[in-house]
């Protein structure tokens, strides 16, 4: 009797095992990765260092009297935020947003022409790129620490380069992607002030450009 007791109770203690086993593993939900989120852009990178946003509209026709050039805009979409004529746009501040998703203004001579993502070909356009980020705080630059782990702004595109892209992805709100597309940033060797608006809010825009600034 005792012997048809204990092999009872290790029969039901091995459908417990198993039942047990079989809700964890349909419990289970596979992780997958995807690209880290920030909270909302805030309008602290979205508004220029002086002026603001609110009058984007009424000034449209508003005319800084001087010479001035016509901004090449790269992006594609709803124009969504827009400074006013007379504004002055800082680096790392936005001259505009599209979809909600800024363009900045970087400080180079060199125009943004492409993608700039890992594995892309050497050239003086990441270097201008690394430059800003270093100056920005995402990352340090070799030459200044001495220490090897760091930053060496040049022409090639490192993993280190990628993680800075993402840090300064993540100042402004946006996806983390470690990419920086051609219609994400605006260079010019000094900071500018807006003298033109060519679009409202609201407008879809595909390449032309947005606003004009001042020149020297």
């Amino acid at each position: 009797m005792k012997k048809t007791l204990t092999v009872l109770l290790i029969t039901l203690l091995s459908v417990a095992c198993v039942v047990t086993i079989v809700i964890g593993i349909s419990g289970t939900t596979k992780k997958t990765s995807s690209p880290e989120i920030a909270e909302p852009l805030s309008s602290r990178i979205i508004e220029p260092a002086k002026g603001g946003a609110k009058l984007a509209d009424a000034a449209q026709n508003v005319i800084l009297e001087g010479p001035s050039q016509r901004l090449n805009n790269e992006a594609v979409g709803t124009v969504t935020w827009l400074p006013n004529p007379g504004d002055f746009i800082e680096f790392g501040t936005a001259l505009y947003a599209v979809d909600n998703k800024p363009v900045i203004l970087m400080k180079g001579s060199l125009p943004m022409h492409r993608d700039i993502a890992y594995k892309v070909s050497d050239g003086p356009d990441v270097a201008q790129l690394e430059r800003n980020l270093v100056n920005f705080g995402h990352a340090l630059d070799e030459i200044d620490t001495g220490n090897a782990t760091d930053l060496t702004v040049d022409y090639h595109v490192t993993p280190l380069t990628v993680s800075s892209i993402r840090s300064w992805q993540l100042s402004l709100g946006l996806t983390s992607t470690g990419i920086v597309g051609h219609g994400d940033v605006i260079f010019r060797p000094e900071i500018v002030q807006v003298s033109e608006l060519h679009v409202r809010r609201g407008q879809v825009i595909d390449g032309g450009s947005v606003l004009s600034v001042l020149i020297n």
